[in-house]
């Protein structure tokens, strides 16, 4: 066999391998028979999974549990926590898990492996958020938590409006920033670029809960500064499949 032969033949055995591999890839993304969401009636930790869902038009079982029935719930929940996701019968625990399995649905291109590294550094800086915006958060829904045990009401009005106060001007405008600069380095007007990523889904609903006006002390325009992350919001949120999420919910 020529020489010729022999490099024809191993190029259309590497084209074939190739096909099989993307084949097997396709399969392993296909949605299981059944998913069911569990979550509060508010978006919080679960809004990513379900916009992962809803970008990859994967059907899932929306539960909105209630908070006066979670107790019911939480007896049976493995770590006393929601989101739960339940897959063909069988229980996951962890948002970043979820939305990170939801990513690589249908065509794999919310959590493409070439942008995995920022995609999930933007998902790790959504997380200091989340961590640092604790305090604030429940020094007005539970301050025992953070050690303000048995305070008057009074206490509890100043604690919030000094944890959130702080948040509002020292903490949230570094993770703004950190988020402008990271939009900047793409060619826009998302984390990755033209094409939406987990890593958009994610600090999408962190972000826009604080323009809503439902956060007690945190101006509802308190992105407004931010020119570059109020233009990646917007089109995030003229994005057909999540314009019509939240068309739905109203």
């Amino acid at each position: 066999m020529s020489t010729k032969a022999v490099l024809a033949g191993t190029a259309a055995g590497v084209a074939l391998a190739l096909v099989v591999t993307e084949l097997i890839k396709r399969s392993k993304r296909q949605a299981p028979k059944s998913i069911k969401l569990e979550y509060f009636p508010i978006e919080a930790a679960a809004e990513k999974v379900r916009l992962a869902f809803v970008m990859t038009d994967t059907p899932f079982e929306d539960v909105r549990i209630p908070f006066k029935e979670w107790g019911a719930r939480k007896a049976t929940a493995k770590y006393g926590q929601m989101p739960i996701l339940t897959i063909d019968g069988k229980e996951i625990y962890q948002s970043r898990a979820m939305v990170q399995y939801a990513g690589k649905l249908g065509d794999g291109s919310l959590y493409p492996e070439a942008d995995a590294l920022l995609i999930d550094e933007v998902i790790g800086l959504s997380d200091d958020l989340a961590r640092d915006w604790m305090p604030g958060l429940y020094s007005g829904m539970n301050p025992a938590k953070f050690g303000y045990d048995g305070i008057s009401d009074d206490d509890k009005k100043a604690l919030v409006i000094k944890m959130r106060g702080k948040f509002v001007s020292e903490i949230l405008p570094k993770y703004l920033q950190w988020f402008t600069d990271l939009l900047n380095a793409t060619e826009g007007p998302f984390f990755c670029g033209g094409t939406i990523t987990i890593a958009d889904l994610v600090v999408l609903p962190q972000l826009k809960i604080f323009t809503k006006g439902v956060v007690d002390h945190v101006p509802k325009d308190v992105l407004e500064a931010y020119p570059v992350i109020t233009t990646w919001m917007a089109a995030m949120l003229a994005t057909p499949k999540i314009k019509a999420w939240y068309d739905a919910q109203k």
